[in-house]
């Protein structure tokens, strides 16, 4: 839709609301991952992308999308960390650092989870190596 739209994040997410409602969160999760991709080591600008949608559930599909489109391997840890420290919406943060902590199971080799989940603030620390299994 970044395509169809020329890049307009409003048409995005209006053309997103008007689906029907069980493509909703698919299409909110793909319009994050196009955010991040457009606004790549830009987290402020694709979180702004993701706040054109009004829906705070929808909202966060956008946001894990986007968060989720910098952390593909082990080098966008930083950036997604990042990401989730920028978010001020306790719901939107948690999502966030529940989206990346899943992502580095897959992606992160077990020596370096404890380094990662170091990078977290502190009330996710803990968090991050439960499920991490540190």
């Amino acid at each position: 839709m970044i395509k169809r739209f020329g890049g307009d994040f409003d048409k995005i997410a209006a053309a997103c609301l008007a689906a029907q409602a069980n493509y909703q969160s698919v299409c909110f999760s793909s319009m994050g991952r196009d955010a991040g991709g457009a606004y790549r080591n830009q987290p402020t600008q694709a979180i702004a992308a993701c706040y054109k949608v009004q829906d705070s559930a929808l909202r966060i599909n956008c946001l894990d999308g986007a968060v989720q489109d910098s952390f593909w391997d082990p080098s966008g840890q930083s950036d997604a960390v990042s990401f989730c420290r920028l978010l001020t919406d306790q719901p939107e943060k948690d999502s966030c650092y529940n989206t990346i902590f899943d992502r580095a199971i897959d992606i992160i080799e077990t020596s370096q989870r404890r380094s990662f989940c170091s990078q977290a603030e502190a009330d996710y620390q803990f968090i991050c190596r439960q499920r991490l299994k540190l």
